[in-house]
């Protein structure tokens, strides 16, 4: 469908359709907040709220075109994490690089609205639904129609807008031996985790996580559900100077939180054939 059917079929009470940087999108408007969410990717673009800046930060170099997956926002990396497992091709999976179709849209009872996403590949079905209201919420339904049992890996790859990424702390992820995948070596995280280098580290945590910024005078709260990995990326400044999609200086105002399972700590997913399970984030802001 086109900008026009969509907006036809599934328009009003907030919800409105637009072409972003060439690909169909939907707004979500409530008294509470907004969201931008791209149809290709299946891909939440903006989140935000009156009296705070953005809270999910977009590089200005992404690329958006067909094939190559949108730099910053909550990219969903699905069916796998991470370099493609062997006979596959691709990091994070494919479903970030392909168009998805939408499924529904509506208000959510608490004042918010919705807008739920489908994609389907042979071995599974996917219903992303995105909800904005006073909180951000992501829940990705992970559907196995075969007999078998279905195994992935992936996350909500979520990438927060901050004032200065020197200054911010990541709290809650005290006392955990977490993976350092830039010099793949193990650790125990001493007290809140700050940047002042390339930081890749996984935890195995199914625990809620806090990003402290002084400088935006807030806390972002991410909790999940069905997630047993965190992981915590900035690529600093050689890495960022390297990939074509992300500017060399924008690593100061990012920081990735995400829920995720990842097989470098042997978490992965299992959906029994003919059922579901449920990858889930929500994200909401506290004034310092």
């Amino acid at each position: 469908m086109d900008i026009a059917q969509l907006q036809e079929k599934f328009g009003g009470n907030g919800i409105s359709f637009e072409e972003f940087n060439g690909f169909p999108a939907v707004r979500l408007v409530n008294e509470f907040s907004s969201a931008l969410v791209s149809i290709y990717a299946g891909h939440v673009i903006e989140f935000n709220q009156p009296g705070t800046e953005n809270i999910l930060w977009m590089s200005k170099k992404s690329l958006f075109k067909e094939g190559s997956p949108i730099r910053g926002g909550v990219p969903v990396c699905f069916p796998w994490f991470g370099a493609a497992p062997e006979g596959k091709s691709g990091s994070h999976g494919f479903v970030r690089n392909r168009m998805w179709e939408l499924y529904a849209a509506g208000n959510a009872p608490d004042g918010g609205n919705f807008v739920t996403l489908y994609f389907e590949d042979k071995e599974f079905q996917l219903f992303y639904t995105v909800t904005a209201g006073r909180e951000l919420t992501l829940s990705l339904e992970i559907n196995n129609p075969g007999a078998e049992d279905f195994s992935f890996s992936g996350a909500l790859h979520t990438y927060f807008n901050v004032s200065d990424v020197e200054k911010i702390s990541v709290e809650d992820l005290d006392g955990i031996r977490y993976l350092d995948t830039v010099i793949n070596e193990t650790d125990f995280q001493r007290g809140a985790l700050k940047v002042d280098r390339e930081i890749d580290r996984m935890f195995p945590t199914c625990g809620s996580t806090r990003i402290i910024d002084p400088g935006y005078k807030r806390i972002i709260h991410i909790d999940k559900y069905g997630s047993d990995s965190t992981v915590v990326w900035n690529p600093w400044i050689d890495k960022s100077i390297r990939m074509a999609d992300y500017g060399d200086e924008e690593y100061h105002t990012m920081i990735c939180v995400e829920a995720a399972r990842v097989p470098q700590l042997e978490d992965m997913g299992i959906v029994p054939g003919g059922q579901s399970v449920e990858l889930r984030q929500v994200i909401r802001v506290e004034k310092l």
